[in-house]
Parts: structure tokens; C-alpha cells; sequence
């Protein structure tokens, strides 16, 4: 029978009930009439493009320039992956906040603030008496914005300075006491992201620059500061409310939408540390991601906006086993995807690539559970994979397909079978007496360099 073999990640607690995943594969849609209606495809693979001494904690393109925060250092970053030391900050852990002007390049590191000014490539820590301090700084109608920690208060800069600060020209968030997480500049609104609430601002010309949008308070607030990302008109971040924490929401105009679903939110509310989770965006060949990275999950969680489907980015660790992608931050800069790790090293991410700078890209498809409605015992012939064959380099590319008898919780080995080499491509890859079950779970298992897509997996 033709089973939904192509789909997303959707792995519950209770593996009985749905043990489906997708590792290293995403969904994207097939828009005229074609073999199927969606696809199985790799994710991109990785290539160093320039290495530094210290952690990416941010990265920013400015019109045709690009600049990375890796350590303490802000580096001016060229096409070719050379690059010139700008500044130094006085931290070098944690995430940085970063946001260009009509001349100013602005850092902020939660304590300090710093300025390079873009005409002179002179740098200057921030040392106006009134500066709060701020872990973001979004920029809106000329005026720098920066986020006095722990409290509800905001401060605006003078026009295009943001050097220049007036004690008196702050606000606060007060539709309810909870202190400002994080705030974001999107569709010419100011997103103001408490613990538990969410208010929108907007730019009024008055004396302070902004007014609060009456009506426009949300009753979700940000658990992750680092977890709020554009993409796709809008934002998304990991949030709260006043009964719990651990859903993704989108926001493109006054109300959070729910994108995450259960498995989503049972991995990233088993967290260790859900507050530090970060996330990254990025939009590729007509589809936009957004990527998750929460403490102590051993995966990154992607979310692909126009399918409305999540799947997985793992890379292998020590032992073989999944573990969360090292990718944590992303611009778009020179025409390219370039990618950021904890360890200084930047990557050009591309479809182009079949492996992480090296390192195996494993994609691995999990099936839905394979069962009739009274759950008779089915006898299984054949297993059949339609998948890209003839484009690779391997000399012997192969694909394993394992099974599960017990509703997706072990599985027995692997059966191998050639797919394909270098421009032999239609070979049939299909795989017989494969014995009886009550509920089989299939799995697929392959190195990207072997195959890129998946079309469709059906038993008989």
C-alpha cells in the first residue's frame, strides 16, 4: 500500500502513538502536478569561510560590508574570508546585540554599548552617563533603542547618535509590572517582549519619539531574549505566559500565532536552561527557516514557514549519536548564507555542499506508524524507495533501511543497498521479505553525499 513515507518530525514521548522524524531533511512542496506533493530534502551542508580566536556571539551585514563579534573582537569580515580587527570589547561570552544606522554600526553586550562609525572605521565604547545598558538595540525612524535590564524602562538615542543619551527621554512598558526581556523593531513597530506580556509601540514624533498602540498588548511574553528573530514580515521567539513556557509563536501584526506543535514543545520544555535558548533565520530557494537551539536538546529544531513543517538539524557526536547542529548565528552577506559556531568559525552554508566542512551530513526518515485500522498483523514483501540516484562522488553510496516491530521504539539492523554512483541514476532500490508486524516502523538512513532527495517510500 503507498504509505505517507514523506513528512515531518512529529516524535512523541509515546512513541506508539507517532515515532515519524526527520533529521536532516526538510519538506518542500512540489507546485504543479508532479510525482508527489512534496518532497524530502537535504539540508544544506557546510564549507569554512574564516576562522577566528573566540565564539561567534553576533554577526551583521551593513549595506555591502559585513561584521562579526567573535570573542571580544568586532571584525570587518571580506568576500574572500579575510578580515581586519575593528574593536575590541570588554566582554567576550554571551551573545551581542547589533544594528547599523544611517553612520553607525552599534554593539551592545548587555553592560556596555559601542559605536564604529562607518565613514572613519573609528570605534568607542558608549560612555554617556545615561547609558543604560542593553542586550539589543533596534533602530527605528533615525533613533537607536536600547532596553534598561531588569526593569520596564527604554531609552531612545538622540537622532542617528547613538552616543548622545537624555535621562529624560525614556519610557516604560507598565500595561503590566513585568520587566522588558527583549524588544524588536518590525514593520515600523516597536515590539516590546516582557516576561509574560507584550506591548507595541509605535513612532509618534513627540517629544519621546514613541507612543504605546492602545489595544495592540499581548498575553504572551519571551522566556528566551535570544530566541526573538525576523523572518517572513514578521518575528518568532520561544515564549511564556502566566501558565507556562516552551511554544514558538509568530508574530506578523498584533497577535502571537502558535507555530510550534507537541513534540516541538515536549523537547523544548525538557530544556536544561530554556531562558538560553537561541535561534537563527535564514531564507533559501523560496523557503524560510527559522532554527531553535535550546540547552540540553540534542537537536537543532528547524521550522519551515510556507509548509508550516518541523524537522531536525543534527550532526553526529563521538559515539555516532545525533546532537544538536553547531550553527548559531547566520547573515546574508556577499551573496551568500555565512554561519556562525561556538568555536569562531564561520561557514558558507549552501546546497551546494553534501557535507559539514567535512564532517558526514546523515539524513535520516522515519516513517509513520505502518497499520490498518484493527491493527491485523500485515505481511511485507517488498519496502520501495524512490530517492535521487547517479549524483554523487562516493565510490559505493548506499542507502540503509531499518524496521521496528514495536511501534518505533528499537530497531533491528540495517539492510544495505546501493544508490547509484556517479551518473547512474534510476537504479531501483527496493528491498523483499521483510516478514510480518502489527505496527512496523520504517527507517532510512543515508549520507547526503549518496542521495539529496527523497520522493516517496511505499510497502507491500
Amino acid at each position: 500500500m503507498q504509505l505517507p513515507f514523506v513528512g515531518p518530525a512529529y516524535t512523541l514521548a509515546t512513541r506508539q502513538a507517532s515515532a515519524q522524524d526527520s533529521v536532516n531533511l526538510y519538506l518542500q512542496g512540489l507546485e504543479t502536478p508532479s510525482k508527489a506533493v512534496f518532497i524530502l530534502r537535504a539540508a544544506p551542508g557546510l564549507l569554512l569561510f574564516a576562522a577566528f580566536g573566540g565564539a561567534i556571539r553576533g554577526e551583521l551585514e551593513v549595506g555591502s560590508r559585513a561584521f562579526v563579534v567573535a570573542g571580544n573582537g568586532l571584525y570587518e569580515v571580506y568576500t574572500n574570508g579575510t578580515s581586519t580587527l575593528r574593536g575590541t570589547l570588554n566582554t567576550s561570552t554571551g551573545n551581542v546585540g547589533m544594528v547599523w544606522g544611517t553612520t553607525q554600526l552599534v554593539v551592545v553586550d548587555g553592560a556596555y554599548g559601542y559605536v564604529f562609525r562607518l565613514a572613519t572605521n573609528v570605534f568607542a565604547q558608549i560612555t554617556d552617563p545615561d547609558f543604560p545598558g542593553s542586550t539589543m538595540a533596534p533602530y527605528l525612524d533615525g533613533f537607536f533603542i536600547f532596553q534598561d535590564p531588569g526593569t520596564q524602562k527604554f531609552m531612545a538615542s538622540a537622532i542617528d547618535d547613538a552616543t548622545v543619551l537624555d535621562a529624560l527621554d525614556f519610557a516604560s512598558a507598565e500595561s503590566s509590572p513585568d520587566s522588558l526581556v527583549a524588544h524588536i523593531v518590525c514593520n515600523s513597530r516597536l515590539y516590546l517582549l516582557g516576561a509574560l506580556t507584550t506591548e507595541v509601540w509605535f513612532s509618534s514624533g513627540g517629544a519621546f519619539p514613541f507612543s504605546r498602540s492602545n489595544g495592540e498588548t499581548m498575553d504572551v511574553g519571551c522566556i528566551a531574549p535570544w530566541s526573538v528573530v525576523k523572518a517572513d514580515a514578521g518575528f518568532f521567539f520561544c515564549g511564556r505566559d502566566e501558565n507556562g513556557s516552551g511554544i514558538v509563536y509568530q508574530v506578523n501584526g498584533a497577535a502571537p500565532k502558535r507555530v510550534s506543535n507537541t513534540p516541538m514543545e515536549e523537547a523544548l520544555q525538557s530544556s536544561t536552561d530554556i531562558s538560553g535558548a537561541t535561534a537563527w533565520c535564514y531564507q533559501d530557494h523560496g523557503q524560510t527557516f527559522y532554527a531553535i537551539n535550546a540547552p540540553g536538546v540534542p537537536a537543532t529544531l528547524v521550522y519551515e514557514i510556507s509548509t508550516g513543517a518541523w524537522h531536525k538539524r543534527c550532526e553526529l557526536d563521538a559515539n555516532g549519536y545525533f546532537a544538536q547542529g553547531r550553527v548559531t548565528h547566520h547573515m546574508f552577506a556577499f551573496g551568500r548564507h555565512l554561519v556562525g559556531d561556538a568555536i569562531g568559525n564561520i561557514y558558507t552554508m549552501s546546497r551546494g555542499y553534501r557535507t559539514l566542512n567535512g564532517d558526514p551530513l546523515v539524513c535520516e526518515r522515519t516513517s509513520p506508524n505502518d497499520v490498518v485500522p484493527l491493527r491485523q498483523r500485515q505481511f511485507f514483501r517488498e519496502f520501495v524507495l524512490d530517492i535521487e540516484t547517479g549524483e554523487t562522488d562516493l565510490a559505493s553510496p548506499f542507502v540503509e533501511l531499518s524496521w521496528s516491530d514495536d511501534g518505533g521504539r528499537q530497531f533491528g539492523n540495517p539492510v544495505v543497498r546501493s544508490c547509484g554512483t556517479l551518473g547512474n541514476r534510476g537504479v531501483p532500490l527496493r528491498w523483499h521479505r521483510l516478514g510480518q508486524a502489527r505496527d512496523r516502523v520504517w527507517r532510512t538512513r543515508f549520507d547526503a553525499r549518496a542521495a539529496r532527495v527523497i520522493i516517496s517510500g511505499a510497502s507491500a
